[in-house]
């Protein structure tokens, strides 16, 4: 179909999509980005459907794409999922006419229902109330773009990635200072890139959480990913050593077939096991140089963050803790008396409890990690319930059930344990 849209050459003509127009019709669907009243197309879905096939024309002026129309198949209907024109060749009977071969295609595909979904006032409208498309009135459209693309979903399965939950972040309990430095450092620049860039700020895209065994520092990690929306991959030492390449060559490979995804948090707990002072554990002076070579390619795109944990930040090969390498060393220490009473009113209020004095057992549960809290709370209920199946007392737990449970729950944390975590604080804490 060739039409005269103006008294003079140029004339435009519409027909099917050509694999060599490809690069035209993401150059054409990019340059309406932040046009007023068009409708954001995602070029990535677009170049999928059109590479599988999906019903498409395209307006061509001369060599130039000037739109470009698609459409899904669903049962007997068909959407118009995509809908671009040139803001130069609007109102020229073009949108109508790609409309037109779309339906043509889809009828011929089985559909006898075509519809499309626009705002108010966008581009594209007039075209197909010129085509005889009814308007429906009173619907609300709910929409969730999932956090994954397709493409990615291989990758994360082989590596058994993970979608957290975004309410995780708010359900991390107690530990204000600790959320407030990650929030402040960490969530709020990669949350606001455009922001921080506009300051001078660079997102990070690797951090190292180190403390003392059970103070939440996996937790942590699972709750930045959750709070971004992006996928959790945790890469288990052990895991990695017992592939076939060792644990260098599965480090080299984990990262080379993670960095494809488009946001990804991967995450090593124990991470003193994989990069040790060379010095000391010469036989790993492998791991250590392959990670020298990994981080920076890591860091290189944005959309990614590397979060490390350890017990032992001491016992890290210096060349890996150099900064350039990891942009923050977090300490994550015990819980301080307000984390602790945070912890208990978290983990108590699910319960039935009467007269419960929780400042009381913040004083008693000190060193206590926030596992130590949760043990201590199970135990007071299973003790109630155990009195409540012989027949003996009310199915509720009072203060002196917590009291006797806490007195018999032996904390995780020795004092010398925190002493060594304060210490390694001021020697080695980045933020």
């Amino acid at each position: 179909m060739v039409n005269e849209s103006r008294s003079t050459i140029p004339v435009w003509r519409c027909r099917d999509v050509h694999p060599s127009d490809l690069e035209r019709i993401v150059a054409l669907v990019e340059s309406l980005r932040g046009v007023p009243n068009v409708r954001p197309i995602d070029v990535v879905e677009l170049l999928n459907d059109l590479q599988n096939g999906a019903p498409s024309v395209v307006a061509i002026v001369a060599d130039e794409v000037v739109g470009v129309a698609t459409a899904s198949l669903s049962a007997r209907t068909a959407w118009v999922t995509a809908l671009a024109l040139s803001p130069s060749w609007r109102h020229q009977g073009i949108g109508s006419t790609m409309i037109a071969q779309l339906e043509e295609i889809a009828l011929h595909r089985g559909a006898y229902k075509v519809s499309a979904l626009l705002g108010e006032g966008q581009v594209g409208a007039d075209a197909l109330r010129n085509r005889g498309f009814v308007p429906t009135t009173g619907l609300v459209l709910y929409e969730k773009r999932e956090p994954v693309p397709p493409s990615d979903v291989a990758v994360l399965d082989a590596w058994g990635g993970d979608l957290i939950d975004t309410h995780s972040w708010m359900a991390v309990a107690g530990m204000a200072v600790e959320k407030e430095l990650v929030e402040r450092r960490i969530i709020g620049p990669l949350t606001k890139p455009d922001l921080a860039r506009s300051i001078g700020v660079r997102p990070p895209s690797t951090a190292m959480l180190f403390g003392p065994p059970g103070t939440g520092k996996t937790t942590f990690a699972r709750a930045i990913a959750g709070v971004l929306g992006w996928p959790f991959v945790e890469l288990l030492p052990s895991k990695l050593a017992s592939g076939q390449g060792g644990l260098a060559g599965e480090l080299r490979r984990a990262f080379e077939e993670l960095s494809v995804l488009e946001h990804v948090v991967v995450f090593i707990d124990e991470f003193d096991e994989i990069a040790p002072r060379r010095q000391a554990r010469p036989e790993v002076q492998g791991v250590v140089n392959e990670l020298l070579k990994a981080i920076p390619t890591f860091r290189s795109r944005p959309g990614r963050l590397l979060i490390v944990a350890t017990n032992f930040v001491g016992s890290i090969d210096p060349a890996v803790l150099r900064p350039g390498r990891f942009d923050l060393v977090i300490p994550i220490g015990p819980p301080d008396p307000q984390a602790r009473n945070a912890l208990w009113s978290d983990v108590l209020a699910p319960m039935a409890t009467r007269g419960v004095n929780v400042e009381a057992l913040v004083a008693q549960s000190e060193r206590f990690t926030p596992g130590d809290i949760a043990l201590a709370a199970q135990r007071a209920a299973a003790e109630v319930f155990h009195r409540c199946s012989l027949g003996a007392g009310e199915a509720v737990i009072v203060h002196g059930d917590l009291e006797a449970a806490v007195a018999n729950t032996a904390p995780s944390l020795s004092q010398e344990m925190i002493a060594e975590f304060l210490a390694e604080s001021v020697t080695f804490a980045r933020t």
